[in-house]
């Protein structure tokens, strides 16, 4: 029976089949630390006689797309105990998530696939990607210190800490396409169950914060830097120069995070730094109405109407056609029960690609993805074009 709960024995049964799941050994205090974060969260489960035997969770989340806020549904800890497979757990469980995401008007889901065709069939696509970045330490020697303001290391229990830090995120990193909307809950999750997370705080002459780092030192070999957030080119340089000091100590420096070509450019000799692009998160449109009602499209004197066709074998409040009225920059969206006024149409899949920025509606159509049977190009520059980022996993 799919069920969602809320009881510390089904947290707790979720913990433990997820452990199994994952393969995943955690200490006492970090296991206390996932339960306190599956109070935040919706979790669903199916059980048989009171036993957890599949499960996921719904984190309620918030991101930033083109600039506007929607609500997002991060779905984590999918599994199912190997004896439970292959009896539609996972199917069902997708099915009521999605009928409780219709109900609240949750707009997009994200996840981390750990087979992007299997969740395909849920109607996910791949939108975000990350970049490794590795520097020898010959080359990190080569950032040119940066001698005034200062650097401080920091712990997450230092409240202080803790709002400079949340402030410069939402001033930088909060502000790019997709990024989350982080509420207290993820912040303390994510610093305080992932051991060995460091922090420093990058403060400029008049002691104005003006950048921050989340970092590791993984062994003698590695420095890994999970995030780097600057409001200025001192905050910029003053991070590196903190990054740069550690280039005794470790043969490389790590990042998946770095997504900006400003870091690279400090460093006068780069052929030695690799970068290699890998595929990250999924995401699909939950609510196609709510979602479009929400997305900023460009500003614009004359008003547009196109019709879209949507195929979205899950959510069925999404198949069908659509007609869209954009004026100054903002849609209204009616679904319509007709099949003749039809501009473009395309899978929820190749939709969510186009809306979310990860391909141009140009690509899409070039590539045979959306199928276009409209002359309507002023339609095709409608979007604003911003690569999508996120800074979480889960």
């Amino acid at each position: 029976m799919i069920r969602k709960v809320t009881k510390r024995n089904y947290l707790e049964q979720i913990h433990e089949l997820g452990s199994y799941a994952f393969n995943l050994s955690h200490s006492n205090e970090t296991r206390e630390i996932y339960l306190k974060r599956n109070e935040c969260v919706n979790n669903y489960v199916d059980e048989v006689d009171g036993q957890v035997i599949s499960q996921m969770v719904s984190l309620p989340f918030q991101v930033t797309i083109n600039h506007r806020v929607m609500k997002m549904a991060g779905i984590g800890d999918v599994a199912t105990y190997p004896e439970a497979r292959g009896t539609g757990s996972i199917r069902l469980l997708f099915e009521t998530i999605f009928n409780d995401l219709h109900e609240n008007k949750t707009e997009v889901s994200y996840l981390a696939p750990f087979s992007q065709p299997f969740y395909r069939k849920f109607g996910y696509e791949n939108v975000f990607d990350y970049e490794e970045t590795r520097i020898p330490a010959e080359i990190m020697r080569q950032i040119k210190p940066e001698k005034s303001g200062r650097i401080e290391r920091v712990l997450w229990q230092d409240k202080l800490a803790q709002e400079t830090i949340k402030k410069l995120y939402k001033e930088t990193l909060e502000t790019h396409n997709g990024s989350l909307v982080r509420e207290d809950f993820w912040w303390d999750f994510t610093l305080n169950f992932n051991e060995g997370r460091k922090l420093a705080i990058a403060y400029d002459e008049n002691n104005q914060a003006c950048g921050y780092l989340i970092y590791g030192l993984i062994g003698t070999a590695e420095f890994m830097i999970y995030e780097m957030s600057f409001t200025t080119l001192f905050g910029l340089k003053k991070l590196m120069t903190f990054v740069s000091s550690h280039s005794g100590s470790f043969s490389e420096f790590v990042s998946t995070n770095i997504t900006d070509s400003r870091i690279i450019a400090l460093f006068p000799d780069t052929k030695a730094i690799t970068r290699k692009t890998h595929s990250h998160m999924m995401a699909r449109i939950v609510n196609f109405k709510e979602f479009i009602e929400a997305f900023s499209f460009k500003e614009s004197l004359l008003e547009k109407i196109v019709f879209l066709r949507v195929e979205d074998t899950n959510c069925s409040w999404n198949n069908g056609v659509f007609k869209l009225t954009i004026n100054q920059g903002r849609a209204t969206c009616e679904k319509i029960e007709t099949n003749d006024l039809v501009d473009f149409s395309g899978t929820i899949q190749r939709w969510t690609q186009v809306f979310l920025g990860k391909q141009t509606l140009e690509q899409a159509i070039w590539m045979e993805q959306i199928h276009s049977t409209s002359e309507k190009t002023d339609f095709l520059t409608s979007f604003k074009l911003n690569t999508p980022h996120l800074y979480d996993y889960f």
